[in-house]
């Protein structure tokens, strides 16, 4: 499930400052080391900017799971407590909290931002501290084990939606592909991985990347159009995506176009007309669509959702990112009982050698999670996908349960 800058990059939570809040079933506890007292849960996260609504989501897809998975017992017999740090989706700022926060004893589990470049800028220090972390940024250079040995994903790397688009760019005899991106350690991520797959399959791949802090796109579109592209990848997220395609209708560009795993989810309904997303597509995770077959745990789990005080970003932010932080804390607790231990490294190791159970506890990642997989090795920290994981749909907008209804609003 999901992240770029403060202003136009996922991912926020609802609230100021640094938030401590307990979730407990019975009784509380203060923010003791790992290895005792409550499973301390912290979530680094920007709580103030305008993406702060997906954050809405994430934490009350986490507070349900918490609900949950402490009625049955805790994790390993302890009690889960949530602690949310407002990172402004700033890497300094993180890592001071992070660090006052260590000051005070580790955490058991970090959700280490809302994007990549928060990410890295945490998982030094809890790679030194050896504190697990499990998150849902994306960028390549997480997935590195021998690096950082206790970090794991948990929502599919770019990478994994690239053959989707070499298959249908090879079907419709696409010569040569142009991509615009964000120009962050996230946009040039998703640029290098759609790279080397799309020259490979013989493509030629041009490329602009435009400033973050950009409000016209028209340049870097015109510069790609004097190159007579056969489609154009998009990259970026909400406002971004909303500039790049105004820009593309404004110079009459119609050409194919499709946003990648970043762009497709953005909350466009509404913003754009018709004639700016002619001939323009998302690609989603089929666990997202409508009609989908669906996990059989999953729609009491949107009950209580729907039920939650975050109820109303289920149709702005869709479903994928409230079982973001479910699923991931459903497969901590389920590892844990597995293994009979909360500590970190055991748990890290074991991911390592995990194999996906019948009806899995994680709700969103299709009837059996095999949609997206938390199967890991000693290699790769990220989860598994297969080529009928992702699809290829028209922009949309999110129904009452937050499932993606392609074509609706526009």
């Amino acid at each position: 499930m999901l992240a770029l800058k403060r202003g136009r990059r996922i991912l926020g939570t609802m609230a100021l400052g640094t938030i401590v809040g307990t979730v407990a079933a019975c009784g509380g506890g203060s923010g003791d080391s790992a290895g005792s007292g409550p499973y301390v849960f912290y979530v680094s996260i920007d709580t103030s900017g305008p993406t702060a609504v997906l954050g809405g989501g994430l934490l009350a897809g986490a507070r349900t799971a918490i609900k949950d998975i402490n009625a049955k017992g805790g994790v390993d017999g302890r009690q889960i407590k949530l602690e949310v740090s407002n990172d402004q989706n700033n890497p300094t700022k993180a890592v001071s909290e992070l660090q006052r926060r260590l000051a005070k004893g580790k955490p058991d589990l970090v959700y280490p931002g809302g994007s990549s470049a928060v990410s890295m800028s945490m998982l030094p220090i809890l790679t030194r501290d050896k504190v697990l972390s499990v998150g849902a940024t994306s960028s390549i250079q997480l997935n590195d084990p021998k690096k950082f040995p206790y970090h794991f994903g948990v929502t599919p790397p770019s990478a994994a939606y690239v053959p989707t688009f070499v298959q249908l760019a090879k079907e419709k005899g696409y010569k040569k592909v142009a991509m615009i991106y964000s120009d962050d350690a996230t946009g040039q991520s998703s640029f290098k991985q759609y790279e080397g797959p799309v020259k490979q399959a013989g493509i030629e791949l041009v490329s602009a990347s435009y400033d973050t802090t950009a409000l016209d796109m028209t340049p870097q579109l015109q510069q790609l159009r004097a190159q007579k592209p056969d489609a154009l990848i998009v990259n970026g997220y909400g406002t971004a995506v909303l500039y790049v395609l105004r820009g593309r209708a404004q110079i009459g560009w119609t050409l194919p176009s499709y946003g990648d795993q970043l762009a497709s989810p953005s909350p466009i309904a509404g913003k754009v007309t018709a004639a700016q997303i002619k001939n323009y597509q998302v690609i989603m995770q089929t666990s997202s669509l409508v009609g989908d077959h669906q996990h059989p745990g999953l729609a009491p789990v949107i009950k209580e959702f729907q039920s939650s005080d975050g109820a109303k970003f289920l149709t702005q932010t869709g479903v994928a990112v409230f079982t973001t932080t479910y699923d991931l804390l459903q497969f901590v607790a389920y590892e844990a009982g597995q293994e009979k231990t909360a500590d970190g490294q055991k748990l890290a190791k074991a991911f390592e050698r995990f194999k996906t159970p019948a009806n899995p506890p994680w709700v969103g990642k299709g009837p059996n999670g095999e949609v997206t997989k938390y199967e890991y090795t000693p290699s790769n920290h990220f989860p598994m996908t297969s080529a009928t994981s992702f699809k290829y749909v028209q922009p949309g907008t999110y129904d009452a349960n937050g499932f993606y209804v392609p074509g609706k609003g526009y």
